[in-house]
């Protein structure tokens, strides 16, 4: 599966999206990477994970809490026909790339980012954009 197609998931989001009265049991699955999000500074609560990867920081958070980390293969064998679950994933819409998509930049309302080689003096210093 491509990198586009497996966003990644941050420990606040996690703890957002799972953090709902009828979420609380039921193990979260996300087709992705969770990371660590240092500016996340409450407590983590005890939770059931699933995930392609897991970052070191995040790992440790989620076990500190008393929480399981599965891998796609233990949550097939324990929920065969998934239930008991939350599929989830981070924002497609994230990336850097997405910030050139639109109409042309230059043109009026644009906040399109153009391409350009460097930033500085000479490029992209035309008039309208001095």
């Amino acid at each position: 599966m491509s990198r586009s197609n497996r966003p990644p998931l941050s420990i606040s989001a996690l703890y957002k999206n799972m953090n709902k009265e009828d979420r609380k049991d039921k193990t979260a699955v996300v087709v992705g990477t969770i990371t660590d999000d240092k500016r996340f500074v409450k407590v983590f609560p005890k939770m059931s994970v699933c995930a392609l990867h897991v970052t070191e920081g995040a790992r440790a958070r989620i076990l500190k809490a008393g929480g399981t980390i599965l891998t796609l293969d233990q949550l097939a064998q324990m929920y065969p026909k998934g239930e008991n679950t939350v599929l989830m994933s981070g924002p497609r819409k994230a990336r850097e790339v997405y910030r050139h998509f639109g109409a042309a930049p230059g043109v009026p309302h644009s906040s399109t980012k153009p391409y350009v080689r460097s930033k500085g003096r000479k490029f992209e210093r035309a008039r309208g954009r001095r």
